[in-house]
């Protein structure tokens, strides 16, 4: 005998609903406010301030963001990094270029400050990259929980 389990295998699996692409991009920008946004404030404070002092660790002991460099695919893969920092990323770039050099630098013109002799500048450097790969993770936290894949 077999048991009926109430299943169906017809259709598989439910179509999944689509997370909002203005949910992802504020969850980006600022780091915890797509989890703000649906309502998971105690944790939306606490990824903000994850990330927010990962960054500014990385600020405050000389890191380098990183900026696209001709010749250097790598950079590539730093800039991507930090830029997950989201608006963080973006008034930091303001701050040490200009507006007119932020804008007119792009996308190999652009100083990613930092001091190479500093002491801190390796350990300021991954701060960076890791405050800015986690607010990637967080993005897709933010999407699994809009999705109701995860609480």
């Amino acid at each position: 005998m077999t048991k009926d389990t109430g299943r169906s295998t017809a259709g598989a699996e439910a179509p999944r609903a689509m997370t909002s692409p203005l949910l992802l991009l504020a969850a980006w920008l600022v780091p915890g406010l797509g989890h703000w946004i649906l309502g998971k404030r105690r944790r939306a404070l606490v990824f903000f301030a994850v990330v927010v002092c990962a960054f500014l660790t990385g600020v405050l002991v000389d890191g380098e963001l990183g900026t696209p460099r001709p010749g250097e695919p790598f950079s590539w893969l730093a800039t991507l990094a930090c830029l997950g920092n989201g608006l963080l990323y973006l008034a930091r770039l303001v701050w040490i270029n200009g507006v007119s050099g932020a804008l007119g630098g792009l996308p190999f013109g652009l100083d990613g400050g930092g001091d190479p002799i500093a002491v801190g500048f390796t350990y300021g450097n991954t701060f960076l990259y890791t405050g800015g790969l986690m607010n990637l993770l967080l993005m897709l936290d933010v999407s699994d929980i809009a999705r109701g894949e995860k609480d």
